[in-house]
């Protein structure tokens, strides 16, 4: 297991990498979205958004952050709207992140989200967005993404989950 004193890698995920990446949307929204969602839905959806997705694992815009071997936290970026599969020039769309609750606040998901961002903007993405949790909101927030709406997310064709989009425009020539 890895500790706190081993410095945070990134890796593109693989395919293979599907069982540690379910695993760790499974800790991570089973916690982190206690108390944001009414228990009955979140018994229905987290079956449903914890499983990884086999585009984005086969995409190469996919990323572990890794303390040791362990898997700290997950997410990935892509040129299509998940709702609509269909991409817009000029913006990209932040997926599936995660983070393991034993790695909460601990810069793993920052890094992976700082290294989408740069890999968007050399890509020529003007605009990142992200369709984000309730509880997410505070961490985009601070990666200078901006709330545009509430909406309501439908899950699996049946569950409407409460989400915030989100966008976040490139500032510069670095990409801050």
């Amino acid at each position: 297991m890895g500790s706190l004193a081993e410095a945070l890698t990134l890796r593109v995920a693989t395919p293979e990498d599907a069982a540690r990446v379910s695993a760790v949307l499974a800790a991570s929204y089973g916690t982190l979205w206690q108390g944001a969602y009414e228990p009955g839905a979140l018994d229905a959806v987290l079956p449903l958004v914890s499983r990884a997705r086999p585009e984005l694992l086969a995409s190469g815009r996919y990323f572990l952050a890794l303390r040791g071997d362990v898997v700290a936290a997950v997410g990935g970026w892509n040129l299509e709207d998940p709702a609509t599969g269909l991409a817009q020039p000029g913006q990209g769309h932040v997926r599936h992140f995660g983070t393991h609750p034993d790695h909460l606040r601990q810069g793993a998901a920052g890094l992976i989200l700082r290294h989408c961002l740069a890999e968007a903007w050399a890509a020529g993405v003007a605009e990142m967005m992200c369709l984000a949790s309730l509880p997410s909101e505070g961490f985009y927030a601070a990666h200078g993404f901006v709330t545009l709406r509430r909406e309501e997310t439908r899950i699996g064709g049946r569950f409407l989950l409460p989400s915030l989009l989100m966008r976040r425009e490139k500032l510069d020539e670095r990409g801050i």
